[in-house]
């Protein structure tokens, strides 16, 4: 089951075409981290990149649209027109896409884009929910629904890192 059929029903997501290389990803699925490269994120000292890929952050937003019920009746005197009503607030959801790159490194993950980029160390990552073409990563009370090629290979790259985290 994928993230947009969980949220949305039967709706067609999105085609990622993946940028992560192929023996990057046999050698996350083997359980190695691979080390990449890249020109477009400044690393801090010690760290190294083990995915890069396209993403793309789903963000359901909260509409309210207002309408109006109510009557109309003519007044008392000629011209005149009464009206009864009441603005009714009617909300649903919409689903937001912000393109980007996603990077998982040893010491953060970072979501590099025009809108709703982030960049958080692992010590706030709380959990984290795979699915096909997905992971939600919840910081604190902030969850992002990231969309991407493969969500299991993600999800196993987030426990790579962590599994080397926790070895002194």
């Amino acid at each position: 089951m994928g993230l947009l059929d969980a949220i949305f029903g039967n709706n067609q997501p999105p085609k990622i075409n993946s940028i992560l290389p192929t023996a990057a990803k046999n050698e996350i699925r083997a359980g190695r981290l691979p080390i990449l490269n890249t020109d477009s994120l400044f690393l801090k000292r010690g760290e190294k990149i083990h995915y890069i890929d396209k993403a793309i952050n789903l963000e359901i937003k909260v509409v309210k649209q207002y309408r109006h019920v109510g009557h109309s009746t003519p007044g008392l005197l000629k011209g005149n027109r009464w009206n009864v009503g009441v603005a009714k607030p009617i909300e649903h959801g919409e689903l937001v896409q912000h393109r980007g790159i996603l990077y998982v490194t040893n010491q953060r993950i970072v979501f590099q884009a025009s809108e709703k980029g982030f960049d958080k160390t692992y010590r706030y990552l709380t959990a984290v929910t795979p699915y096909v073409d997905a992971c939600e990563l919840q910081f604190g009370s902030k969850t992002y629904n990231m969309y991407v090629d493969d969500g299991n290979l993600l999800y196993e790259v987030l426990q790579l890192v962590q599994q080397r985290r926790q070895i002194p």
